[in-house]
């Protein structure tokens, strides 16, 4: 069928036929991202100029599911191509969205989905895998919300001109890093974290005028991994996002999370980290160029900026015990100074891509209560004198202590074999739990409370001794288990 450019809704009423693209445009200010002035205005100004262009668009078809009628669109979100080393320039999606019966008005969820739509020669493309349809039907049936689903954030492959490889995934952000680094004043917009925000906020601008018909203005995002770290960037940089639920993105206080990775392996890293090691990320951490990065790319970053009071949002920050990007105490350097409504859940026994079998729960209870306006979960805790000292904002249904212990390194990956074991604990409103002091090796503890509903919120995760650190690699017991030898931070 033939592609239109969309400047008006579908089946729009007579009082809305003169809407434009005008009327979701954002000011742009003069020199908005001059990098003299830093590099926080990066991500809002280039969503601003997107929003200033025709929203280029065209219905596919539609489908009725059980209890859900499914809506197809194609979307162009941009052309993006920085001093054009990037290509192809141009970035396509699949936007699915999923209308139950009487759906709640006025917000919808967002969720930015995987996929591979450019695959290399004789290569199949890869459908969305972190929400599949079922999922996202169910999601909207059980929350009566409006489920907008994306694909391809990021488009991949992507070719990068320098060296002519196309890649994918953790390898095409870390080049997208070493390009910027290289001159950061040239390529501001380099970082493939920038158009994957930007793609999430052409697709609420697409959703506001398709779903006119339920006044749906306003947004709660979410993603795994990479689409969890642009979950953050978009909230930040679209105030249409009123909360948000990142996956596996426990990355925040970049550079203090990185290098207590670092120092958690013995002066290592993880095996995950390898597309950022063989761009020498590791060794420009302390470095200027890099300090530059982090100014669009962590969220905290943001604290001391124009945009620092969207952090205060709604937000439910899920993350894995044994991720195999990062360690499980890293929350640590970020979560208690987020402003705002806030909890954090740690999901036992599963690493980094496992997370998928917690989202379609964890996004259920999370959506039904800022729907109904209801209050979210706060687990509040601190450690005093090697005692766990933990308060709940209400009383859970059942609360359970999660501990690992590993007796040679500081390392609890659960593709090391390294596993979680419950323990249940009396319901009350107040724990105060002993930690354990390990004579050899090191121990993982965390507390899971479980509301009635099903919202499942954490402590964040202590490692006891907390003040020792290893000075050899953990040992190798499989292959995503190694770890890549250390060769310093940069200065």
């Amino acid at each position: 069928m033939p592609v239109i450019k969309h400047t008006l809704p579908l089946a729009a009423p007579a009082a809305l036929l003169l809407c434009t693209t005008a009327a979701f445009a954002q000011p742009v200010a003069p020199g908005c991202d001059n990098p003299a002035d830093g590099f926080s205005a990066v991500i809002p100004c280039y969503r601003a100029e997107l929003a200033n262009a025709p929203l280029d668009y065209h219905f596919v078809g539609n489908e009725t599911l059980t209890d859900v009628v499914l809506t197809h669109y194609r979307l162009k979100s941009q052309s993006w191509s920085p001093a054009g080393m990037v290509l192809p320039a141009e970035w396509f999606h699949n936007v699915d969205i999923y209308i139950p019966e009487n759906p709640l008005t006025r917000r919808a969820v967002v969720f930015i989905n995987n996929g591979t739509n450019k695959p290399a020669a004789g290569k199949p493309p890869g459908v969305p895998s972190d929400m599949t349809p079922d999922k996202l039907a169910s999601l909207a049936r059980n929350t009566r919300t409006i489920i907008v689903s994306v694909s391809d954030v990021p488009n991949q492959l992507l070719t990068y001109t320098d060296d002519q490889r196309a890649r994918a995934e953790d390898d095409s952000v870390a080049h997208s890093w070493s390009l910027f680094m290289k001159a950061p004043d040239a390529l501001p917009r380099m970082s493939l974290h920038v158009p994957m925000a930007a793609a999430v906020s052409q697709v609420m601008s697409l959703a506001e005028r398709e779903l006119w018909q339920w006044k749906v203005d306003k947004f709660i995002v979410s993603g795994l991994s990479k689409r969890g770290w642009a979950t953050w960037l978009t909230a930040i940089a679209d105030e249409r996002v009123e909360a948000i639920a990142p996956f596996v993105m426990d990355l925040l206080g970049i550079q203090s999370s990185l290098t207590h990775m670092y120092h958690s392996y013995g002066d290592n890293w993880p095996m995950a980290f390898n597309p950022y090691y063989q761009e020498g990320i590791d060794t420009r951490v302390e470095t200027r160029e890099f300090a530059s990065l982090l100014q669009i790319e962590d969220p905290l970053a943001y604290q001391q900026t124009e945009y620092g009071e969207r952090l205060s949002i709604p937000k439910y920050i899920i993350n894995a015990s044994g991720d195999d990007f990062y360690v499980p105490d890293n929350s640590r350097f970020y979560f208690d100074s987020l402003p705002g409504v806030k909890s954090l859940r740690y999901a036992p026994n599963t690493g980094h891509a496992g997370i998928r079998n917690y989202a379609e729960q964890s996004l259920t209870t999370f959506v039904k209560r800022i729907q109904q306006g209801s209050a979210l979960p706060e687990v509040t805790s601190a450690v005093q004198n090697g005692q766990l000292n933990v308060a709940f904002s209400e009383t859970p249904a059942s609360i359970k202590m999660w501990q690992a212990v590993n007796p040679e390194a500081r390392d609890f990956r659960f593709a090391c074999d390294i596993t979680y074991q419950p323990s249940s604990l009396p319901v009350s409103d107040k724990l105060n739990l002993m930690l354990p002091s390990q004579e050899k090796g090191w121990q993982a503890t965390f507390v899971e409370a479980t509301s009635s509903d099903g919202y499942v919120a954490t402590t964040p995760v202590y490692i006891t001794p907390d003040d020792k650190f290893p000075t050899v690699a953990p040992p190798d017991k499989a292959p995503a288990c190694k770890t890549l030898p250390g060769r310093g931070l940069g200065s």
